[in-house]
């Protein structure tokens, strides 16, 4: 790491000669694997753009000129080359450096990201905005998948010189990728010329680079394309995973590496055998997802029912208005998105499914804290946004036990469904596990009733961190019991009408605004009774939550079983 250890910064960089900047990839490569391997984060990504990075600081003046890293997860070069090496080992863990950019971090970072195809558009904005400055958005193929990518190249065509886009072309977003992108892709690559000729005729200039590894390709490129007088596309190829033969060879499984090992399956595996076995038994169910088959674990439906799964690339409000149209066809949709994506389909969830009334279940997975990525992953929206929905149910398993009785359940519920659970492992959460029945808690009614705290608990980790603080509270003596309130909506009333004026407490995996605790609380205000319970509700408060593992975020929140012990015990 001789070279890299030289690089303070940018201007560091613009004194080396060609063959340094080869052999400083080389020291990039090397500290950017030794990281990930040790702590997670994201591999493959980073590895391929190793050499477009540097030719993009060689060239350009960053911070003067803006840098936009589509989703942001290949930012890992730009931040060991601006200042921030000698931290790089903190990423992704609590009170370290973040996987993505940051404008807070640093102020090379000029945009904050963490979801995919936002980067052309923030673009547009920036280069109408900062005219003098060369504004630069870096772009993997699979983001072109995405709606908002094509809204905002309608719109470029009318901006000047000032942008250069740089598609990273590998031929693969997480998943492989589908549709008309890799053919449109494909069709530019086995012919530049005729291509840089469509796109002239559209209002865009084009350049493409065959060898995206070639340090002096991309520098005499992105020369050129500063030379334009309208946005110029820099179409790139390179290799995802460049440089770790591991990665090379299962890019999909090195795009997001975790260094733990799991002992037993994880929720999304649950989830995905699950259905697939249910698909054995009933032909009209479908699996959906937004480029992510195997982090939502529908690898498995994919392999056994590839007639009945969808993938519709980056795309989630199509994918949520398409499985509308498939419900509307008779068909039994599944669409499998993480709970930060499909904030992303909202108006599709109100307006195709809801007001339908149509039997559309969403899988939310990655609900509550998510481990590592931070404030743009984190899944503690969706209760909130999905409860105020009408024709919605929530419905909340604490385990994989449950989840998969709560699949089986769902093929006879004819109405907009959404089933949140974490990502990882399913906690070890003792109790009951009652049949489930539309609306009705899990609990031990002898148990409960005769207790002087009640916690309802909503949502996976909740249950865990519930079970936890009854077990601590009975070692002060103090009786508490929780409830597996795994319906978020509709609430159990019957149970809710059992208890009298003793304490009940709710915790969630959410935001408390609009959430299930504040329904609970609504419930009782809203019954105009002269004697009802006291609720206190736990949740997380309005504000960002930060990176790091979950036991981590959850003791800053004051979410985890010693903080929530001592509130049940005032």
């Amino acid at each position: 790491m001789k070279i890299l250890q030289k690089i303070d910064g940018p201007a560091d960089l613009k004194k080396l000669d060609f063959t340094q900047m080869y052999d400083l990839a080389a020291d990039v490569r090397e500290v950017i694997v030794s990281t990930v391997l040790a702590g997670g984060g994201h591999l493959s990504s980073n590895l391929g753009v190793v050499e477009t990075v540097i030719a993009m600081h060689y060239v350009f003046d960053c911070p003067d000129d803006k840098f936009i890293f589509d989703v942001g997860h290949q930012c890992y070069t730009h931040k060991l080359l601006t200042g921030r090496r000698d931290v790089f080992g903190t990423l992704r863990r609590f009170g370290g450096i973040s996987g993505f950019p940051r404008r807070e971090e640093s102020p090379y970072d000029c945009v904050n990201t963490g979801h995919a195809s936002t980067s052309l558009s923030f673009a547009c904005g920036l280069a109408r905005a900062c005219p003098q400055n060369r504004i630069v958005a870096l772009i993997g193929d699979g983001a072109l998948t995405g709606g908002l990518s094509f809204e905002a190249l309608n719109d470029m065509v009318r901006l000047g010189g000032n942008l250069t886009v740089i598609v990273n072309d590998n031929e693969m977003s997480i998943s492989e990728n589908v549709g008309l992108v890799p053919g449109v892709l494909a069709g530019l690559r086995s012919d530049p010329e005729k291509a840089g000729s469509s796109l002239r005729a559209l209002g865009l200039d084009y350049i493409y680079v065959s060898n995206g590894h070639s340090i002096e390709a991309l520098v005499d490129a992105l020369r050129a394309s500063e030379k334009s007088e309208r946005p110029c596309i820099v179409h790139v190829s390179t290799v995802k995973g460049k440089g770790y033969p591991p990665a090379e060879a299962d890019s999909e499984r090195y795009h997001g590496y975790s260094h733990t090992v799991s002992a037993g399956r994880a929720f999304s595996e649950i989830f995905g055998a699950k259905l697939a076995d249910l698909a054995d038994k009933h032909d009209d169910i479908y699996a959906v997802t937004a480029a992510m088959s195997g982090g939502t674990g529908l690898d498995v439906f994919a392999k056994r029912h590839p007639d009945r799964f969808v993938d519709v690339g980056i795309a989630e409000a199509h994918a949520v208005c398409m499985s509308a149209g498939l419900a509307l066809g008779g068909k039994k949709p599944y669409v499998a998105i993480y709970s930060t994506f499909l904030q992303r389909a909202y108006d599709q969830v109100i307006h195709d499914v809801c007001l339908g009334d149509l039997p559309v279940t969403l899988c939310v997975d990655r609900s509550g804290i998510v481990s590592g990525d931070g404030e743009t992953h984190q899944g503690v929206y969706d209760i909130s946004f999905l409860r105020e929905l009408p024709n919605m149910t929530v419905l909340c398993p604490k385990d994989g036990e449950e989840l998969s009785a709560a699949l089986e359940w769902s093929v006879s519920f004819g109405h907009p469904l959404a089933i949140r659970y974490p990502k990882g492992e399913p906690p070890a959460v003792y109790g009951t596990h009652t049949p489930i029945i539309f609306g009705a808690w899990d609990y031990d009614a002898d148990e409960v009733l005769s207790a002087d705290r009640i916690l309802l608990a909503c949502g996976a980790q909740s249950c865990a961190v519930a079970q936890a603080a009854v077990k601590a509270c009975a070692a002060k003596g103090i009786k508490a019991a929780y409830v597996n309130a795994r319906f978020a909506k509709p609430l159990d009333t019957k149970f809710l009408d059992l208890v009298d004026d003793r304490r009940i407490y709710t915790i969630e995996d959410g935001v408390k605004t609009g959430g299930f605790g504040e329904a609970v609380r609504s419930y009782y205000a809203d019954r105009q009774s002269d004697i009802f319970p006291k609720v206190s509700v736990m949740g997380f408060d309005d504000g960002l939550y930060p990176m790091g593992g979950v036991d981590d975020v959850l003791g800053y929140c004051r979410m985890d079983p010693r903080s929530v012990a001592e509130e049940l015990s005032k």
